[in-house]
């Protein structure tokens, strides 16, 4: 595909500025390529405009550069995803159609458009919605319910009575609707708690690879409208993401954890369970949340403490060393003090 500069600045919101010429690609200023369309996130990659070989650079407001078109707009890095997604669309679509190899109960509904890759099982009375795309290995248990426009990847596992929403991805080797971790004690051992509810995935939501999300006890794990999930994150029975949320990898949610809308957790975060984590907070990485998050908080930390807190704490810890040795040397010079006085007569 090859669009002109003029094209791509009126779809991402952007001003032009220098000749108006063609574009077949884009490429990062770690990697420039000639003739591509990069983007300057802020001033201090300034320096690396001058030796550039690319033909047009996306920059913020008061960015100059003689020697290339420029798409001027606020948010560079916004403008770079925007546009690559013209020239790269999200998931590759396959023609619809069921390849060979698939076991498909004769009580599923299958709009007459899905794809369903091979060696993929649908289970009874389950649906899948218009142009979804169901690729290899897929596994679609009894009742399943699956939106219009998902794309489900290789060796997805979505169990019985999940509800997946509209326009859903879900990237390979991911479990959605394993039991929760439900267990009794007793004298010798433990009584497993049947696992009867259900996950409920909203509209436009993104679940990485190797992800997990638990069904619920009773009711459901539900995911809100447009969230995004990295690879290998563990959601557990009957929690709740609220819409626009972000999720990083290898972060844990223990079970009946409540994240509010718009809330974002850090890569290798945990949470303990039955936790309330106020709309908009920001847990940075490897934090451990062990109480109620107020709305709009930044923390940090194990345990998770207010992020200018727990910043100042770190850098007290990391000069420990030295504090211990100031301390040694001050106890040292008042033993040596009270020595002298022990040893001086008194007039």
């Amino acid at each position: 595909m090859i669009l002109k500069l003029s094209q791509i600045a009126e779809k991402i919101g952007a001003r032009l500025e220098g000749k108006d010429i063609d574009i077949a690609d884009l490429s990062t200023l770690d990697d420039p390529q000639p003739g591509t369309l990069s983007f300057v996130a802020s001033r201090k990659y300034q320096k690396k405009i001058a030796e550039c070989p690319c033909a047009a650079l996306i920059v913020p407001p008061g960015l100059k550069s003689d020697r290339h078109s420029l798409l001027v707009m606020d948010d560079p890095y916004l403008g770079f995803a925007l546009s690559m997604r013209l020239f790269h669309p999200d998931h590759r679509r396959p023609p619809s159609g069921i390849q060979a190899g698939t076991r498909i109960d004769a009580t599923a509904e299958i709009a007459t458009d899905v794809y369903i890759g091979p060696n993929s099982v649908v289970g009874m009375k389950s649906r899948i919605g218009k142009r979804s795309v169901i690729h290899a290995g897929v596994y679609i248990g009894d009742n399943a319910v699956i939106g219009e426009d998902c794309f489900i990847y290789p060796n997805v596992v979505i169990m019985h009575n999940v509800v997946i929403g509209n326009r859903v991805a879900i990237y390979a080797g991911a479990v959605i609707g394993s039991d929760g971790f439900g267990y009794a004690r007793r004298k010798n051992g433990f009584v497993k708690i049947p696992q009867a509810g259900t996950v409920v995935i909203e509209d436009d939501v993104e679940i990485g690879a190797c992800t997990t999300i638990d069904r619920a006890t009773i009711g459901e794990t539900r995911i809100g409208t447009g969230s995004i999930i990295d690879n290998l994150v563990q959601i557990a029975h009957n929690c709740r993401v609220g819409a626009g949320s972000i999720i990083c990898a290898q972060a844990g949610l223990a079970g009946t954890s409540v994240l509010g809308r718009g809330v974002t957790l850090a890569g290798q975060v945990g949470i303990a369970g039955h936790l309330e984590i106020g709309d908009g907070a920001v847990v940075e990485a490897q934090s451990g949340v062990h109480r109620d998050i107020p709305p709009g908080s930044k923390v940090f930390g194990y345990p998770a403490r207010e992020l200018l807190t727990a910043h100042r704490i770190e850098a007290i810890i990391s000069n420990l060393p030295d504090y211990i040795q100031r301390i040694r040397d001050l106890e040292r010079k008042v033993a040596e003090l009270e020595s002298k006085i022990r040893q001086e007569p008194f007039d």
